[in-house]
Parts: structure tokens; C-alpha cells; sequence
């Protein structure tokens, strides 16, 4: 996620006005950070970093009659041949040239393939789904149909002739002899078999729709296993490599209606090692004095360095060259000794927990989106790549798979032994159906929602740019240094331009013009961009041979939000009586009117609980919208009238322990004041203040007077006054030649509802001999008053 850091201090540049606010920073740095931006000719990887895409050239698109392009298949003449929908037109593809080979009666045509005899074979879909075969210039002739089968998904042929024909809506796979005969090899539970590959022997691999299953099937023994139970529902392709892994792909489409916008694959911290290493970006600070540097571990990547020249890129094989197989190369590798670059970005997680083992033939619980599985020789079972976007096409290529998606058009290239992955180029059409890599070099792209055909090369685009989202500083700002991190090779450019406005979405005519294009730097200052709320930066990528293309790694965007003041939203005050007074609203779920009840006086006894009632606890909410760190000061004032007095002073917390026994007893206000003075220039700070409700203040117990008492046998009659100078007399209690057994009385007229009470009692029962009678009286504050009374009981009359 993007990361938005608020300090003290920076380098700004231009503004023809103070700002005193702190330093904020906008950062991207990984694939979810760059993903909310457009891209055009530009992609962002797994390792969170933008570069060029791969060229592309369309050679087909918005043909009226071609709603899909499904499947490819290459002749060994160079000629790719394409089945289409919803009109059954077959295409033919020389070089940039694209022709109608072939209308056929079917809708669809859903697989082709070349057979060992060069012949085109094509399997349709619609109301019935048959076999065509064409040879020549002739027409297309059926050589298989069936009862049931709508549908021809894919096709194979093992090297002893047999095709191998994947249908639905039935789950078969039917077997068609070289002399042309047919039968049901494997009839399955599911309702299509959707994908099919063969390992060149015995083998052959099958997944279905809808429950997510690869089906491991012996042609000559109809052995059937099961390899692989997906938690998504459909296995949309499968590719097996030289070692034996098979890979997996799966397109369960969302519930609902896919989201429009780019969700970057899950991602994890860290790279692997052997990835590229880097030419710094270019900068021209005088370097500080070297201090001496420690030996790094072995094999320790060296880190990204701070000179700033551009350093030539060493010689490497141009992406776009052919390899010994003729087919297309790697990207550049970087040359001996270089190491991989340090990086902040974030990538995918670890494909199983630490420690997890893979788990046979069982995929990981279901996760958001669809993934790649691998299924090693054992049959164990690893995610390799998960991903929003359904897996439509893949195919196995010297140690990557690329893979075809559908949403954005997005093609990605997966390291099967490092699992990562790397976007290759995004696409308009939204639904990438087949991936050929073609013996020219090109990866020939088959793509629906958009009917079309795309050529895409192993070098990178000529220029792309990468347009950042709108980013809200929340108020007017000045715009700072942009900071870049990454790497610029020999043959490559680089620039960045900038624009604001105070309307969200971006208007050319209402907001600034764009910058002049700035050549990339660590540092870059963009003088003259006007102070507004919003920002957007452009960063402009090329490369002269396609060999090599610019790397962005991080790009941070300093601004200054002018100072505003802090905001105090509540004080509370809270005693040992359990009040609470809050400014404004009361507390959620407080009773209020006439009949909420009133707090209840503390416990009786000495042992009481908690903080003796003198101290209150005042607590308050504030913030502030800089994030500046504030120092609070508290007055308070008596009776809502004279001066504020100072209670306390730089406090860092927002709460406070006040001793009341220094002040007399009544009514109290206290008043917060924040202030953001120590992180603004001296000066320049600002401070917000709110006061309390009254809050009340009685440290003086109640007073027991008017005492009489009055002897009758082993009775006595006891009368009292009870009065209580601030708050309300709330309870009397007796106790009898003891200090723990107390004994609460009513007072006169029964309820506890005022300062004054008077209480009138009779203690029964009480032994001849001399008595203590203790009274306790208490207020609705829990302070305590206590008296005492001295009466003997008079023994029996001597005889």
C-alpha cells in the first residue's frame, strides 16, 4: 500500500509563499502502490518495479465479424493459423499479414492444431462440436462428431498418431485412431474437460470444469488418477516442462461483475538471488567523505549506490534475438559479477507457510483469485502464482511460463524456479485466449472481449509512460523534491513531469499544465508547480534498441501541508464517585433526563477500592491534522467565574491525575490547551483549547449534629442532624462497640435528596453495661463524617 510519511524538515522547491507545516511524503514502491495508475507501454512486476513492456503490434483488431479469437496453431511453414467466433472464420498469419483461410458452418471454432501430415485440424463449438479437417486449398472435410459433444476444447496428437480430442458439456475424451476410427477413451463425472496435454509417451493430463480437477490418464492401460482437487472450479491450461512439473492454471470467474481495476498478484518481500543488477540513476550531489566499510557477508547483494553518473551497460544478447531453438530469448542477463539490487518493494508472500510441506494431489484452501499449480514428478502439489485476474492461456518455455489473463489483458511471466513473476505487457482487449510462441521469435497473442491478433517481441517497447494515480495531500500543499529509485542503463531514457489542481479529477483545462519533461535524477526538483491539494507525477520511459529499458523501483513525492491547528474534540473528568462529565455529548448509552439515576455513593468500610475520591482523572481526545506531535497545558477556573489558574503544564499525554485537596470545595471548570509549537518553526506554532462541563469538587465530609439520645431499658432512642456544606447527604450508618458491623438507617422522610436529614433511629436488645455507638454519615462524593456516642444500660434492680 502507499506509504504517506509526515516529518519536521525538507528541501522544497519553489513556492512564492511560507509554509510552516511539516514535511509529508507520498511513496510508491511495490506493485500494489504503482497498480492504481494507467500504463501505457509500461508495467509493474511482482518485485514492485515499473519498466517497459515487451513491443507489441497488433495485427488484427476490430474486425466487425470476429467477436473472439480462440486458439492458435503454427505450420512448419511459419503460417499461424487462428480459429475465431462467432462466425467460424479461420485465419492465416504471414508475417504482419492476416487472411481468411477458412469460413467453416460451425459458430466457433474453439482448438486447432497442425497434424504430423501438415494438415489443419479444427474443432468447433456451438450446437454440435466436430473435427474439420483441411488439406490444400480444398474444403474443410469432418472427420469426427458425436452424439452429445458440443463442444472440441482442445486437441492433441501423440507421436505414434492418435489424436486426443477434450469435450463437454459430457467431460470426455475421446481417441481417434490413425485410420480414422473413434472411441470414448475416458468418460469423466465432470461436465467439461477444458485443457489437455500429453507427455509424449503414455500420459496424458485433463482438467475440467466445474470442480477444478486434473485427471492423470493412462491411454494405453485407462488408468485414471486423480492429480490434482483445485479450489477453484476450472482448469483453464496446462503446460508440462522438460523435468516433468505440470502446471496448472485456473479461471474461475468472480461472482458478480470483475473488477475494473488492476489487482496486483499477492505479494512478498524480498527477491531471489541471479536477478539483474543496476546502473543508478543519475544524480549531482557532491558525495560525503567515505567512512570505512565493513566486509559484507558472502554472497551479500551489493546495495543500489549513491553515485549518480551513468554507468554503460555491459554488452548482453539483445531480448529480441533467437535463441539456438529458434524461439524467443530470455531477458537481458546481467553481466558476470553484478549482483542483484537492494529493494524496498513489496512482493508475493512464501507459497506455503514456514515450514508447510506440500500436500499431494490437494491444492492450498481457496484464496481470492485463481492460481498456477505446480505438480512435481512426485505429485506434490505448490502454489507457484496467484493472481485476481482469471488464467486463460499458458504455455511452458525455457523455464517460464507465460501466461495469458483475463480483466486487463495482462500477460505475465512466471519463473518456475524462482516463482517470480513478472508482467510482460497489458493489452486493451480484456481476455488473452492462446499464447503461441512462433518459430520467428514473436509470442503470438489470440484475444477476445476485443476480437483481435497481437505479435508480441522479446525486446522492449520503444516508450511508455506510467501516469501516477491523483494523490490528496487533504489541503492546499507545496510540492517538494521527487526522489527515484532505480536504474537507467547505457541506450535508455528517462523522464518525469508533474501537474496540480484542486479539483479531484484531473482536468486539463482547470488544472496546471504538465511540467517540461525533467530528466531523472535521485533528486528532482520541479520548480514551478503551483500550491494545490492534489498531485500527479509522469514518468516517460524509452530505449533506443529495445535491448534494455529504464527500471523504477520507488518514487517518493515530498509536500508541505501548511500548519493547521490541532483539535481538542472531548474532556472527561472522572472521580473515585464514578461521575463522568464530558464536553458536548454525553458518554454512549448514558442515561439522561429526569430519570437518570444519580451516581451512588462510594462503599462503605475502610477498604476502599480504587483512587481515594481527591483525585480525578482528567483525560481528553485531540490530534492534530499535520501529525505533529503536541504538548498539552491545563487551567482550571472556579465557580465559572475568575481567573484561569494553571493546573499543569508539557504534558505529553493526554491525560492527568489531579489532586483536588488544593483547592477549596465547589464547582470547577477545566480547560485543555493543546499547541503544535515544538514541531513548527518558533513562532509559527498553533493551539486549540476546550473546556469541561463543571465538575464538582467536595472533600468535606458531612457533619452529624443535634445528637440526643435517650435510654429506655435495654433500648436506646437516637436522634440526629446530618448536613453537608457542598454536596447532598447520601447515607447514615451505626455500628455498635464495633468498627466493621454497620448498620444503615433511612433517614426521616426516607430519602436521601438533600444536604440536610435529619435521622431517628432505636437500637434494641443492647446489654446491662457501658456501650459506643459509632455514626457514620456518608455524601454522594463519598466523603465520610463519624461521631460518637457513650450510654450504659442499666443492670436488674438488686434484691
Amino acid at each position: 500500500m502507499m506509504k504517506i510519511i509526515c516529518g519536521l524538515t525538507a528541501v522544497l522547491a519553489g513556492a512564492a509563499f511560507a509554509f510552516a507545516g511539516g514535511t509529508c511524503h507520498w511513496t510508491h514502491t511495490s506493485e500494489a502502490d504503482f497498480s492504481s495508475g494507467t500504463f501505457n507501454n509500461v508495467v509493474a512486476d511482482s518485485l514492485g518495479e515499473l519498466r517497459l513492456a515487451r513491443a507489441v503490434n497488433m495485427l488484427l483488431e476490430q474486425a466487425p465479424r470476429i467477436a473472439a479469437v480462440y486458439c492458435l496453431a503454427e505450420a512448419p511453414d511459419g503460417t499461424v493459423y487462428a480459429g475465431t467466433g462467432p462466425n467460424g472464420i479461420v485465419l492465416a498469419i504471414r508475417g504482419e499479414k492476416v487472411q481468411t483461410f477458412a469460413t467453416v458452418e460451425d459458430r466457433n471454432v474453439f482448438s486447432i492444431m497442425v497434424d504430423r501430415e501438415g494438415r489443419i485440424l479444427m474443432g468447433t463449438g456451438g450446437t454440435r462440436g466436430r473435427v474439420l479437417r483441411m488439406a490444400g486449398g480444398g474444403k474443410p472435410v469432418e472427420v469426427f462428431s458425436a452424439e452429445g459433444v458440443q463442444y472440441i476444447w482442445q486437441m492433441r496428437q501423440t507421436p505414434d498418431g492418435r489424436l486426443y480430442l477434450a469435450t463437454g458439456p459430457a467431460g470426455q475424451i475421446f481417441e481417434i485412431a490413425p485410420d480414422g476410427t473413434s472411441s470414448v477413451l475416458f468418460d469423466s463425472e465432470e461436465n467439461n474437460i477444458l485443457s489437455l496435454v500429453s507427455d509424449g509417451k503414455d500420459l496424458l493430463y485433463a482438467g475440467t470444469d466445474p470442480n477444478g480437477l486434473v485427471y492423470r490418464i493412462n491411454r494405453r492401460t485407462k488408468e485414471v488418477f486423480v492429480a490434482l482437487d483445485a479450489a477453484e472450479s476450472e482448469i483453464t491450461a496446462l503446460a508440462l516442462d522438460a523435468a516433468g512439473n505440470l502446471y496448472a492454471a485456473t479461471g474461475q470467474a468472480p461472482e458478480g461483475e470483475e473488477p475494473h481495476e488492476t489487482q496486483p498478484a499477492t505479494e512478498k518481500s524480498g527477491r531471489p538471488e541471479g536477478t539483474e543488477g543496476t546502473v543508478p540513476l543519475p544524480s549531482p550531489r557532491r558525495p560525503p567523505p567515505k567512512p570505512p566499510a565493513p566486509a559484507p557477508p558472502a554472497a551479500e547483494p551489493d546495495a543500489i549506490p549513491r553515485k549518480m553518473a551513468i554507468a554503460p551497460a555491459a554488452a548482453g544478447p539483445a531480448p529480441d534475438a533467437a535463441d539456438d531453438d529458434g524461439g524467443e530469448p530470455p531477458l537481458p542477463v546481467p553481466p558476470p559479477g553484478t549482483g542483484p539490487a537492494t529493494i524496498r518493494g513489496a512482493v508475493r508472500p512464501p507459497l506455503q507457510p514456514p515450514g508447510a510441506r506440500p500436500q499431494p494431489g490437494k491444492a492450498p484452501a481457496a484464496l481470492a483469485g485463481n492460481a498456477v499449480y505446480r505438480i512435481d514428478p512426485r505429485g506434490f502439489v505448490t502454489e507457484l502464482f496467484r493472481h485476481q485476474a482469471m488464467m486463460l492461456s499458458m504455455i511452458e518455455k525455457d523455464g517460464s511460463l507465460i501466461i495469458g489473463t483475463g480483466s486487463e489483458g495482462l500477460i505475465y511471466e512466471v519463473n518456475t524456479a524462482t516463482a517470480e513473476a513478472r508482467m510482460l505487457a497489458r493489452l486493451d482487449a480484456k481476455q488473452v485466449m492462446a499464447v503461441l510462441p512462433a518459430r520467428d521469435g514473436r509470442m503470438i497473442l489470440a484475444l477476445a472481449n476485443a476480437g483481435g491478433l497481437a505479435a508480441m517481441s522479446g525486446g522492449y517497447a520503444a516508450k511508455g509512460t506510467y501516469l501516477s494515480p491523483v494523490l490528496d495531500a487533504g489541503q492546499i500543499s507545496r510540492f517538494g523534491k521527487i526522489r527515484l529509485q532505480g536504474s537507467l542503463p547505457a541506450g535508455t531514457g528517462l523522464t518525469v513531469a508533474v501537474r496540480s489542481g484542486n479539483l479531484q479529477e484531473p482536468d486539463d483545462r482547470l488544472w496546471s499544465k504538465w511540467s517540461q519533461e525533467h530528466a531523472a535524477a535521485e533528486f528532482l526538483a520541479i520548480d514551478g508547480t503551483p500550491a494545490a491539494r492534489f498531485f500527479q507525477y509522469r514518468l516517460t520511459f524509452t530505449s533506443t534498441d529495445g535491448r534494455t529499458s529504464p527500471v523504477v523501483d520507488e518514487v517518493d513525492v515530498a509536500y508541505q501541508v501548511p500548519n493547521m491547528a490541532p483539535q481538542v474534540k472531548a474532556v472527561r473528568i472522572a472521580g473515585d464517585a464514578g461521575d463522568a462529565e464530558a464536553a458536548g455529548a454525553p458518554p454512549a448509552g448514558a442515561a439522561q433526563g429526569v430519570n437518570a439515576p444519580r451516581p451512588l455513593p462510594a462503599p462503605a468500610g475502610p477498604h476502599r477500592e480504587g483512587p481515594p475520591p481527591y483525585m480525578r482523572t482528567i483525560t481528553w481526545e485531540a490530534s492534530d491534522p499535520n501529525g505533529d506531535a503536541l504538548e498539552y497545558t491545563l487551567f482550571f477556573q472556579a465557580a465559572n467565574r475568575g481567573p484561569w489558574v494553571l493546573l499543569a503544564e508539557k504534558l505529553k499525554e493526554p491525560q492527568f491525575q489531579w489532586d483536588t485537596r488544593g483547592v477549596a470545595d465547589g464547582r470547577y471548570r477545566i480547560k485543555v490547551v493543546a499547541s503544535d509549537a515544538r514541531a513548527n518553526p518558533r513562532g509559527q506554532g498553533l493551539t486549540a483549547s476546550r473546556l469541561s462541563d463543571p465538575t464538582v469538587v467536595d472533600n468535606t465530609p458531612p457533619v452529624i449534629g443535634d445528637i440526643r439520645s435517650v435510654v429506655a431499658g435495654n433500648s436506646v432512642r437516637i436522634e440526629a442532624k446530618i448536613t453537608d456544606r457542598t454536596g447532598i447527604a447520601a447515607s447514615c450508618e451505626y455500628a455498635v462497640d464495633s468498627k466493621d458491623d454497620w448498620q444503615a438507617v433511612p433517614p426521616a422522610d426516607n430519602i436521601w435528596d438533600s444536604p440536610e436529614e435529619a435521622v431517628a433511629f432505636t437500637i434494641d436488645g443492647l446489654a446491662p453495661g457501658p456501650h459506643q455507638i459509632t455514626l457514620r454519615a456518608s455524601d454522594d462524593r463519598g466523603n465520610h463524617g463519624y461521631e460518637t456516642i457513650h450510654v450504659t444500660i442499666a443492670g436488674p434492680a438488686a434484691k
